[in-house]
């Protein structure tokens, strides 16, 4: 059952990734692709998904990462005035950044309100205990990354890096 429903996630996905124009390496590049295979299919793994709960439930996940994009670019946009003006040599006001603060704590707010909302919502598709992992798979994601690149790009005993190759 886990292997049909990854199977047809990655058909899905592949189908996407072989009608776009080939991106360059790095950042927003083919690594960000395969990094989003990854987590769909760890996420489906650790979430137990049927197939029937997996058709349902990427279209609302993706729906949500639209979402927390969206209020990324916002909080980009948030610095870009008060950067040009440090790069440039000016001051800013005290006033200045108190405003970005306060704009930043709201689109913090923000994206926690979003994220409760994606989990209640999955509750149509999910059940408590896949909720539950659900809540709990992006800080274990990220702990067990920070844990790969720590450990892939630790000085070995005789102080020369190593890198290990693994895509």
């Amino acid at each position: 059952m886990k292997k049909t429903v990854i199977t047809l996630i990655i058909i899905l996905l592949s189908g996407n990734l072989f009608g776009q124009p080939g991106k360059s390496r790095g950042p927003g590049g083919q690594y960000s692709e395969r990094m989003e295979m990854m987590m769909v299919w760890k996420l489906t793994d650790d979430l137990e998904l049927s197939e029937k709960q997996a058709e349902k439930f990427f279209p609302i996940m993706r729906s949500h990462q639209q979402l927390i994009k969206d209020i990324r670019r916002d909080e980009k946009d948030l610095f870009e005035p008060l950067y040009t003006k440090v790069k440039k040599g000016k001051k800013v006001s005290q006033q200045e950044v108190n405003n970005l603060l306060k704009n930043i704590s709201s689109l913090d707010d923000k994206k926690r309100k979003e994220r409760v909302n994606f989990i209640q919502n999955s509750g149509e598709v999910l059940e408590p205990t896949q909720q539950f992992k659900l809540l709990m798979f992006n800080p274990q994601m990220k702990e067990q990354v920070q844990k790969d690149i720590i450990k892939r790009y630790r000085p070995s005993p005789g102080g020369k890096k190593r890198y290990n190759k693994r895509f």
